[in-house]
């Protein structure tokens, strides 16, 4: 939906990635794991405390979301009622959309000055490759038609993006 309102309106699509997502989350109550094979602690511990939602966690992708989603929020924006994924924002008869899946994110909007305050927003608070214009999401390539301002969508799948 965000990339066909992103074409409708004639907007920007730019993705950006967040390095190690789910690193950021903090984990809020007590998981426990074993210590890794080869590392040797001072002390007699048969398991460790997870602090942070490491990859492979069940819980690692809620974590994550649940620290994205209040970050965003607190920089102004709201969670659709139509999409959980998807964050809102309007400033001065402007809007901006943030769509995150996993670890990838895009954004379009009417502004390009809105567009890059929340680009540098995310990026104080996360560490992210900013890739610019959007040409590959969840293995589909974005590629300009043959009818002027028309996307076609191809299903990429030899590609590694």
């Amino acid at each position: 939906m965000v990339i066909a309102i992103a074409k409708y309106f004639g907007w920007p699509l730019d993705q950006l990635d967040v390095v190690t997502a789910f690193l950021y989350g903090i984990m809020k109550e007590l998981v426990f794991c074993a210590v890794p094979e080869g590392v040797d602690l001072d002390g007699d511990f048969d398991c460790l405390e997870l602090v942070k939602a490491i990859y492979g966690l069940k819980q690692a992708s809620r974590v994550w979301n649940e620290t994205f989603d209040e970050f965003v929020c607190s920089i102004g924006f709201q969670v659709s009622a139509f999409d959980p994924c998807l964050y809102v924002k309007i400033v001065d008869g402007h809007c901006v959309l943030v769509l995150v899946y996993v670890d990838d994110v895009l954004i379009t909007g009417s502004s390009p000055e809105l567009i890059s305050r929340t680009k540098t927003d995310l990026k104080t608070r996360f560490e992210m490759t900013d890739s610019g214009k959007c040409a590959f999401v969840l293995g589909i390539e974005l590629v300009d038609g043959p009818i002027e301002g028309c996307w076609s969508w191809v299903l990429c799948t030899s590609c590694t993006h």
